[in-house]
């Protein structure tokens, strides 16, 4: 797998908490072999705006996967979004984690995971893995 290029989703109403974590989710990235220079980073209004704001990730960028910058809550608007990621991921073939600083580490598994898997195919041509849309 050559570079790892992750794209990070701050939430403007829950910017106490996407601060606390950015600084620790970027170091990880960086320990976990993603350049600086590989790690955008974009705000979203508010929780139900993230699925969007992480839809542009996969439309306009090149980012391998997203991280969410959220905390956890049992409301409607936090289920929603959490259902609108789980359909972009699908149909983006993009890993979406949502969570705090320790997201990085999933991200990565997940995109190796993938880039694996991707290669083993038996009829795998190296096509940005976004084309199938």
């Amino acid at each position: 797998m050559g570079e790892l290029r992750i794209g990070i989703v701050m939430v403007k109403e829950q910017m106490s908490f996407a601060q606390r974590h950015l600084s620790a989710t970027t170091e990880s990235l960086k320990a976990l072999g993603c350049a600086e220079s590989d790690i955008k980073i974009i705000s979203s209004p508010t929780v139900l705006n993230v699925p969007l704001t992480t839809q542009f990730f996969a439309e306009y960028t090149e980012v391998d996967a997203v991280i969410v910058l959220v905390e956890p809550s049992q409301s409607r608007e936090y289920e929603t979004m959490l259902y609108g990621i789980t359909r972009l991921q699908m149909t983006w073939n993009m890993p979406v984690l949502v969570g705090d600083c320790t997201a990085a580490e999933q991200a990565v598994e997940m995109v190796r995971t993938q880039s694996e898997m991707e290669a083993a195919a038996p009829d795998y041509v190296n096509t940005d893995h976004k084309s199938v849309n």
